[in-house]
Order: structure tokens, then sequence, then C-alpha cells
């Protein structure tokens, strides 16, 4: 037996990724090396200061994650809650599940994440009005295929400002 079924966190390597000025991190991917047909995971690191992406949510897919380490504020329809360590949270397949993290601390923000790999999914992006067709592979924006990124190079304009300040970091 191989034993690919078994993963240690302590053991991971990751990956820096970046999606323009406003979304960077580490990610370490493992789902297919462990044998995952239906669902994807992996382990993230959110920078400080840094968005996870674009607000969205899925209509197919159900995501869940466990916050590791660190802290981040979460909005999520449109209100806000700060997450931290030990934090489990799920995400339905509705517009009131939108969501995205933003590391406002000093300190990086770990996550594991889990979601369903459903080849269906369409994923909605409230504040740039953008829709993403999995199986298409294409963005679209009012019928009009688009970047990832349009409209949503500075997501702090769609964020409350008490939540993005400087002042509120590590608290």
């Amino acid at each position: 037996m191989n034993w690919n079924n078994i993963k240690n966190l302590s053991g991971l390597q990751f990956e820096r990724w970046s999606a323009g000025d406003k979304y960077q991190g580490e990610s370490a991917e493992f789902s297919a090396e462990m044998g995952a047909k239906k669902l994807g995971f992996h382990v993230e690191i959110l920078s400080p200061g840094m968005f996870s992406c674009p607000y969205h949510f899925h209509r197919h897919e159900e995501e869940l994650f466990i916050v590791l380490d660190g802290k981040a504020m979460l909005r999520q329809n449109n209100q806000y809650r700060e997450v931290t360590s030990g934090d489990i949270i799920h995400f339905g397949l509705s517009e009131e599940n939108a969501h995205q993290f933003y590391n406002h601390t000093h300190k990086d923000f770990k996550f594991f994440a889990l979601s369903v790999n459903d080849e269906n999914d369409i994923v909605e992006y409230p504040d740039s009005d953008k829709i993403y067709i999995r199986k298409q592979k294409n963005m679209f924006q009012h019928k009009n295929e688009v970047h990832y990124l349009t409209d949503e190079e500075e997501p702090e304009k769609y964020w409350d400002k008490k939540y993005l300040s400087q002042d509120s970091m590590d608290k």
C-alpha cells in the first residue's frame, strides 16, 4: 500500500500565487495527489492586507473552510465578521452565501478549503456583475466575455471602510 490517502499538514509544499495587486498568497494543492475525484481541497495562506478572491458564490458547488491559523475578515452577503483559528465556515448554493476573505492583520491567515468538484458549476460575482461558466471555462459580464479580475481590481471599494482600516489590524 502506498498510503497516498494520508497527508500531514507539516509536510505541505506551498507555491506563491497572485492575481493582480490585491490578491496574493501561497497555496498547497494536494487533492489530485491524494486521488480525490469529486472533491477539491487545499491549504492556503493569505498574505497580510490581501483579499482571497473576488466576492462570489456558487450555484452547484458547496465550500467548507477551516481556519488553521491567524484571523481575517469575512464578507458574506454584505455582512462582516472576523474569523479566527478553529472556525469552520460553510458556504451553500445561493446569493446569500456570496463570500470573500480579507486579511486585515499583519500576520498570515492560513486555512483549509474543501469543495465538491462540479463541472457544471456556475460562479457569480455580484460586485462586478460577472458570471463564470466552468464547463465552458468562460467569464462573462453583461453577455461579453471578460477577464477574471474585470471590475475587481480594487475590491476595497465594495467593503465597509471600518473593516479595512489599518487601525483595525491585529485587534
